[in-house]
């Protein structure tokens, strides 16, 4: 596995592991991958457009929870990464948006390093009540799965994007 590899692993792991202890170890499915060619360097991707075959698919519940929305979340991503190249945190925020999902309740990561380089991951979420929608897009793909909120009352540990 490569370094980057590793170090992305790691980096969208310890959110989920976090969370499990502060919940309780409460138990949430492993996460939904779909694997991607090698992508280029984070650049801006067009907002996906449903199609008609689409429509038949999953669908946002409202007010459901996490679980109850993985599918349309992992569903919604995967036409935006679908074009091959990284989509940047604004892209991804947009695209959760026009799906349905509440702006307000979404974190993302930034785009950059600290001095100013691509991040090897970009770590997105949306709060549905008490759990989360996860996801992460790196070099190896998409991932998504679900966790509970965390104490703090977000979904992702450290520093977040402003999504302004």
């Amino acid at each position: 596995m490569r370094a980057s590899a590793r170090r992305a692993s790691v980096v969208f792991v310890a959110p989920l592991a976090i969370a499990a202890m502060v919940a309780g170890c409460a138990a949430s499915p492993g996460p939904a991958v779909s694997p991607t060619a090698s992508r280029p360097p984070a650049t801006a991707v067009p907002e996906p457009q449903p199609t008609a075959s689409e429509s038949s698919g999953p669908a946002l519940d409202p007010g459901g929870d996490a679980e109850a929305n993985l599918e349309y979340f992992t569903a919604t991503l995967e036409r935006l990464v679908a074009g091959g190249a990284r989509p940047t945190g604004g892209v991804v925020v947009d695209a959760l948006t026009a799906a349905g999902f509440d702006r307000a309740a979404m974190q993302v990561t930034p785009d950059e390093t600290a001095i100013g380089l691509p991040v090897d991951a970009l770590l997105f979420s949306v709060r549905l009540g008490e759990s989360c929608l996860l996801g992460q897009v790196d070099d190896e793909g998409l991932a998504t799965t679900t966790a509970p909120v965390l104490a703090s009352g977000a979904c992702l540990v450290g520093a977040t994007a402003s999504l302004d």
